[in-house]
């Protein structure tokens, strides 16, 4: 009788101690889910890829989670020489070309050649906005002839504002990197978390 005791307070306290990691776990972001939007969804489910080009990108904190204000630097790198743009998508579907910019307009990259956007001697700022989630695209292609790799910043602006229509700008996207040839695409996405009250 003693020992059916000792058994069901050893399951029970596996379980309140397993109940404990997951609160621990999400507290720490080991399992954090950040959770897209559907104007995020738009763009972040594009198919673009196609061929043997990849692409790889990255944020500047481990954690991938920001404070409002707090600068943004981004990093990304082709396995071969490509093109390169960056999209930064809000959650409300506004959307920005943030590379190239009015500090780095050349979108060519050397493959395996990592680059810092924006550079420590660029003009231009990435910061984080209101608390919520936003979106990264990057996306490559072996040929620059495609608009997100020849788009000019807005006047007066350090880059493109392509307003809140992803699924259009989706559209485009796949119209402009799939337009012919044997050229190579490739896209990757990465989420940031910008903390605050308005964030869950």
């Amino acid at each position: 009788m003693a020992s059916k005791r000792v058994l069901r307070r050893l399951v029970l306290a596996a379980i309140v101690a397993a109940g404990g990691g997951c609160t621990a776990a999400y507290k720490t972001d080991i399992m954090r889910k950040d959770v897209l939007t559907d104007a995020q969804e738009a763009i972040a489910s594009a198919e673009l890829s196609h061929g043997d080009l990849t692409v790889a990108g990255s944020v500047d904190r481990p954690d991938t989670t920001y404070e409002p204000g707090q600068p943004i630097t981004l990093r990304v790198q082709t396995n071969k020489s490509a093109y390169v743009a960056i999209f930064r998508v809000l959650a409300n579907g506004e959307t920005t070309l943030v590379f190239p910019n009015r500090g780095h307009r050349k979108a060519a990259l050397a493959g395996n050649s990592p680059l810092t956007v924006p550079a420590a001697d660029d003009a231009v700022k990435i910061a984080a906005d209101k608390p919520g989630i936003v979106l990264f695209a990057f996306i490559a292609s072996t040929t620059g002839t495609a608009w997100p790799f020849t788009r000019a910043p807005d006047d007066g602006s350090d880059f493109a504002d392509l307003g809140g229509t992803t699924r259009n700008i989706a559209k485009d996207l796949l119209g402009a990197l799939q337009g012919g040839g044997a050229h190579e695409t490739a896209a990757t996405y990465l989420t940031v978390r910008i903390a605050g009250r308005g964030l869950l």
